[in-house]
Formats: structure tokens, C-alpha cells, sequence
């Protein structure tokens, strides 16, 4: 990894960012959790003592717990999200792919976005929680002291990375003109292919994350349980990583019937997951979950595009780009391997061949 003042201050402020941000997160998983209990209590407190509770007690009590734990899931993603994006982070840096530390940035925003959503969320779950059970209006949820300092930190720390993002742009793309020569040709061959890995890093995170959340979805309701939806479900989960393995394994040998094979067989994650925003748009206005269907919808559009950038790749197999990297997947850009670096570099990296970087003026 080439080490300067501003790749020095992105991993910093991208551990900075992550590491506020699990407290804060933390703390707003744990106050909602107090929520819901404080609401179950309420609510034994005005029905418990009745004999004969209504469908409709019942079923309110069920709603609002529901959707509750639904809310403290996507706490949890967001703190998920913002562990894998300090890896996406450094990972970004290692390889200098400038392609993946701008979206390093737009997820930052992205993720802000959300959490400020979540604030709308809370509050539309409490005047339902207070329709249920009166007694539960006293509770404060302090959204000025959890999710909006929260939503000041992802944005600024991403305010940040945006102008590093353009100190690095710089660096490494004088790294990459080094490396890979004046040939545009040659460097829009080389883009397309990182920003081809860029997407199967995300696809490993948001789908597989999305592909968890969902089978726990269904497993909540019995009906789907037992529906073939669920099963089908469970098994593209795990077929995920297993594409997972032979795109990259076909990206490095540049075969053409592996990434033909992998680009239809990718169609059965997206196909799932058309099934499954299908079924959660067919729930009524009250019970949907928006933030999961904007997440199926999220993880539908990003299986497309790796598509869509699995055929650019493929079509730009046996063009002359195997021959400047060495094999292995993980540093694309990684800079030439030096007597002095050779011994600690780990075996099966891609990385730009020195000898082949003579060849260019």
C-alpha cells in the first residue's frame, strides 16, 4: 500500500467514523429494546388483567412488537454496514481503486440517508405503539441524543472522504498511467474490471445481509415457513458465496464459458429476489416493512449491474490485460513487487507485473 498524508487520513477518518458510530448505534439498538419492553409492560398493565382479549388487542400487541424488532434489524445492518465499509475502506486504499473509495463515499451518504429515515420510522412506530396502549406515549426516544448525532457524523466524515477522494484520485490514477501504460484502451479495460470486483464486494455484504434478514423474515411466519419460497430461499443464500468464488476464480483465468455460467446462474439470486419484493408489496400498507422492500429493491439493482459489468468484463477477456497482472484476486493496483517488499507480500495477489511495466514508457 503506498502510504500518504491523505490515504493516511482516509483509513483515519474511516475508523473514526466507524468507531462512533458502533457506540451511537449500540446505544439506539439498546433504547429501542427498552422501548418495546416498556410498551409490553404498558401493555400487560391495561390488558393483562382481562380474560377475554379481542382479536384485535391481540393482534395490535403483535404488530407494534413486530415492527419494533424490525426497526432494531436495521440498527443492526446499519451498524453492520458501517464495520464492512471500514474493510471496503482499506481495501480500497491496498488496491487504490479510486472507483471503490467514491463509493465509499456515496454509501456514507447513503447510509446517513437511512438513518435519518429511521427518526420518521420511530416516530410513525410510536403513535401506533400510543393507538394500542395510551400509557406508552410518555416514553422519550431522544432522537437528539442517538440518531442525530449519528446522522451528523456519517455525513460529515463523508464530506471528508469526498475531498480525500480527490487527493487520491490523483495519486492513484498517476499509479495506474505508471503501471499500465498511455493506452486508454488498456486503462478502460482495466477500470471495467475493477469496477467489476468493486461490485462482487458489495454483492458478498448487502446481499448476503439481505439474504439473511429475509430467511429471517420468513422463518418468523409460519405460513412461509413451509412454502417452497423459503427453502428456495435458503439455498440461493448459500449459493451466493458459491458464485461468489467462481467469479472471481473466472475474472482471473478469463474464461469465457466459467463467466457465461456465472452470469446465468446469477440470474437465480435475482430471480429470488424479485419473489420476495413481490410478496412484500402484497402485505397491506400497514404491515410493510418499507426499509427491507428498499433494501430487496437496492440489492435487485445491484445484482443487475453486476451483471451488466460481468459482460463488459467478459467481452473484454483476451485483450491483453492478463498479461500485466500476476494471479490471485486481491490487489488489482497494488504496486510492483520490490526486493524489498518481496518477502512479506503474500502469494496470490493480482498485481501489476514490474517487468511488464518497463515495456511502457
Amino acid at each position: 500500500m503506498v502510504e500518504s498524508k491523505w490515504t493516511r487520513l482516509f483509513i483515519i477518518t474511516s475508523i473514526v467514523q466507524t468507531f462512533i458510530t458502533i457506540i451511537i448505534q449500540s446505544l439506539v439498538v439498546g433504547r429501542n429494546q427498552s422501548a418495546s419492553s416498556f410498551f409490553l409492560d404498558k401493555w400487560q398493565e391495561q390488558y393483562g388483567g382481562l380474560h377475554n382479549n379481542t382479536s384485535t388487542i391481540l393482534e395490535c400487541k403483535t404488530n407494534i412488537v413486530t415492527r419494533m424488532y424490525n426497526i432494531v434489524g436495521e440498527n443492526i445492518i446499519i451498524l453492520l454496514s458501517n464495520v464492512f465499509l471500514l474493510f471496503f475502506c482499506y481495501d480500497a486504499i491496498f488496491n487504490q481503486n479510486t472507483i471503490q473509495i467514491i463509493t465509499v463515499v456515496i454509501v456514507n451518504y447513503a447510509i446517513g440517508i437511512v438513518a435519518a429515515i429511521q427518526i420518521v420510522e420511530v416516530y410513525r412506530w410510536k403513535a401506533q405503539a400510543v393507538e394500542c396502549v395510551s400509557a406508552f406515549s410518555v416514553f422519550n426516544f431522544r432522537v437528539q441524543f442517538y440518531e442525530v448525532p449519528s446522522i451528523v457524523i456519517l455525513l460529515l466524515c463523508a464530506t471528508m472522504m469526498g475531498f480525500f477522494t480527490w487527493k487520491l484520485y490523483q495519486q492513484f490514477g498517476w499509479n495506474i498511467y505508471k503501471r499500465i501504460g498511455a493506452d486508454r484502451n488498456m486503462q478502460k479495460i482495466f477500470r471495467s474490471m475493477l469496477i467489476f470486483v468493486m461490485h462482487l464486494k458489495l454483492d458478498l455484504f448487502f446481499m448476503v445481509v439481505l439474504s439473511v434478514v429475509a430467511c429471517v423474515v420468513l422463518s418468523q411466519n409460519d405460513k412461509l415457513k413451509s412454502t417452497p419460497l423459503y427453502w428456495f430461499h435458503v439455498i440461493v443464500t448459500v449459493l451466493i458465496f458459491i458464485l461468489q468464488g467462481l467469479a472471481y476464480h473466472m475474472l482471473r483465468e478469463e474464461s469465457h464459458l466459467g463467466m457465461k455460467i456465472f452470469i446465468g446462474l446469477w440470474l437465480i439470486p435475482i430471480a429470488d429476489f424479485i419473489a420476495l419484493l413481490i410478496k412484500s408489496i402484497g402485505t397491506s400498507a400497514q404491515d410493510s416493512w418499507y426499509f427491507f422492500i428498499i433494501f430487496i429493491v437496492f440489492g435487485i439493482i445491484m445484482a443487475l449491474l453486476t451483471i451488466i459489468w460481468s459482460i463488459i468484463v467478459l467481452n473484454n477477456f483476451d485483450k491483453g490485460l492478463k498479461r500485466h497482472l500476476t494471479t490471485g484476486i486481491g490487489n488489482i493496483q497494488r504496486p510492483p513487487i520490490t526486493e524489498q517488499t518481496s518477502q512479506t507480500q503474500p502469494p496470490g495477489r493480482w498485481a501489476i507485473d514490474d517487468e511488464d511495466d518497463q515495456t511502457y514508457p
